[in-house]
């Protein structure tokens, strides 16, 4: 088991920091090791185009009334493949909620804002047929994301006219950030090239709260030195200072990759984020 958490957290640093996720068997390896007995998996088309698929996770014993999680992942905005996140559904299932975790179109073949609408449009699909996806009604829903997914989730609470485009009538209830660019660096060109000649109030959701903003957790390792902290306490204030519910963690020692690894079952020294989500979502 030592040897398999090393080549996992060596495959998840690969896969989280950009070296094309796509041929990374050792993350298959992590999420071979984790047992699927409790939860069901559909894979699905939400879109016409090849990149507008999702995957539903559901718990077998599911929390009575826990508002299903959707999950973004990260890459910049230029990579990622929903079936290298079993291990996220894993952990989430395991408390009781349903994942939606949602591929989305990526640049350089389209820039902002396609990528959020894809995401709403993935929950909008849901919405629609959630008797036969959920089991019930989708009335309430969570977003969550990681790094450049975060980012997104953060838009789409912050910005709701994206889930309002495509439908969407579910309430969002909360937001979960892991490590999200939320500040934006818009002179950065790995950030300029996806998204192009934008205005800051358009996706910076720090300038940007809105007045029925869900309550949110907003996680960071202090020793990530690919998003840097300092994003997660601008958004923060932003939203203690508006009167909305937030809470904070930033954890030392703890690095970009370690945040997010530390979800998996066997990697969950590396980090406290997945007891620090439990505790949120116990609330629901």
């Amino acid at each position: 088991m030592n040897k398999l958490i090393l080549i996992a957290i060596l495959a998840l640093s690969a896969l989280l920091l950009g070296a094309g996720c796509s041929t990374l068997t050792p993350v298959d390896a992590l999420n071979a090791v984790l047992p699927s007995s409790g939860y069901t998996q559909q894979s699905l088309k939400y879109g016409g185009l090849p990149r507008q698929a999702l995957d539903i996770y559901r718990p077998k014993l599911a929390k009575p009334n826990a508002p299903p999680i959707l999950f973004v992942y990260g890459g910049a905005w230029r990579e990622g493949d929903k079936k290298d996140y079993v291990f996220v559904a894993h952990a989430l299932t395991s408390l009781g909620h349903t994942v939606i975790i949602p591929n989305y179109r990526l640049y350089p073949q389209v820039q902002y804002p396609a990528f959020v609408q894809d995401l709403a449009q993935a929950l909008a699909y849901t919405e629609r047929n959630a008797p036969q996806l959920l089991g019930r009604p989708l009335e309430r829903f969570i977003v969550m994301g990681h790094s450049s997914g975060a980012h997104t989730a953060a838009l789409l609470a912050t910005r709701p006219h994206y889930l309002r485009a495509q439908g969407v009538s579910a309430k969002l209830v909360g937001l979960i950030g892991m490590a999200g660019p939320y500040d934006l660096p818009l002179d950065l060109p790995e950030v300029s090239q996806v998204f192009g000649a934008v205005t800051a109030d358009q996706v910076k959701p720090p300038i940007n709260i809105p007045v029925n903003m869900p309550r949110s957790l907003l996680l960071h390792g202090a020793a990530d030195d690919r998003v840097i902290p300092r994003h997660t306490q601008v958004f923060a204030e932003s939203l203690a200072q508006a009167g909305h519910a937030v809470g904070v963690k930033i954890y030392p020692k703890v690095d970009h990759v370690k945040l997010l690894a530390g979800l998996a079952q066997p990697l969950r020294a590396l980090s406290p984020s997945y007891d620090a989500i439990a505790q949120f979502l116990a609330s629901y």
